[in-house]
């Protein structure tokens, strides 16, 4: 009988800020009512990657939430009026951010670099060092330097980013909302009206769709979604 060698566990300077960060995010995403495993299922439609280790899944999407947190955070300096290159660059970078494609990520890696490369490292403040780091972590896309990449980001989002349940529910729906509006649309809108009113909500808070996407991922009317959003804004 064929026998299988299990993967290493992550050693815990890499499990404590994965595990934290994606324990974090997920309460704040948790739903309000039963959602006959919508989320579990957008969860679990995380792109498989290997890493060489245990929890690849886990690790996959606590980068990109950690990520997320970062490009919010840029987009939110951005609306303020603080648009370096750098601040710009991330806040822009979600497609980036949300594929596991070699080639997108390191195109988009560079494209990040460029805009803080000749900024001497003692000038490095805090948009230039978020942008730094989601760089580095983008130049991997599934081996085994992707696991301390990770860690540090996330430890980062963890120590510099304000963790508040909207921004870390933002940064789940960011990584898996696309796929929870498809789930909940299979479901009919008899069975979904509520949940859907309420992943189309962080959807939009995310900044990942047009209002147009999230209409047309959701099943419902441009007009609906407006009147299911116009509570928020």
């Amino acid at each position: 009988m064929p026998t299988t060698t299990a993967l290493p566990a992550l050693d815990n300077a890499w499990a404590i800020p994965i595990f934290n960060l994606g324990a974090k995010v997920r309460a704040a995403a948790a739903p309000l009512v039963d959602d006959d495993g919508a989320w579990e299922t957008a969860e679990a439609g995380q792109t498989p990657i290997r890493t060489g280790y245990a929890a690849a899944r886990r690790t996959a999407s606590a980068g990109q939430y950690a990520a997320h947190l970062l490009r919010l955070r840029a987009i939110d300096r951005v609306e303020r009026g603080r648009a370096e290159p750098w601040t710009l660059a991330l806040a822009t970078a979600t497609t980036a951010i949300n594929s596991w494609d070699w080639d997108e990520r390191m195109q988009a890696a560079l494209d990040l670099r460029r805009t803080f490369k000749h900024v001497p490292d003692d000038e490095h403040d805090d948009a230039v060092r978020q942008t730094r780091l989601v760089s580095a972590w983008l130049t991997h896309a599934g081996n085994r330097q992707l696991v301390p990449s990770t860690a540090h980001l996330a430890g980062y989002a963890l120590d510099h980013t304000p963790l508040t349940p909207t921004t870390l529910a933002a940064a789940w729906y960011a990584t898996h909302g696309p796929r929870l509006l498809l789930e909940l649309s299979a479901l009919g809108p008899a069975r979904s009206e509520v949940l859907l009113r309420h992943a189309v909500r962080g959807v939009d808070a995310a900044h990942i769709l047009t209002l147009a996407e999230i209409a047309g991922r959701a099943g419902v009317a441009r007009a609906i979604l407006d009147d299911w959003l116009s509570d928020d804004r």
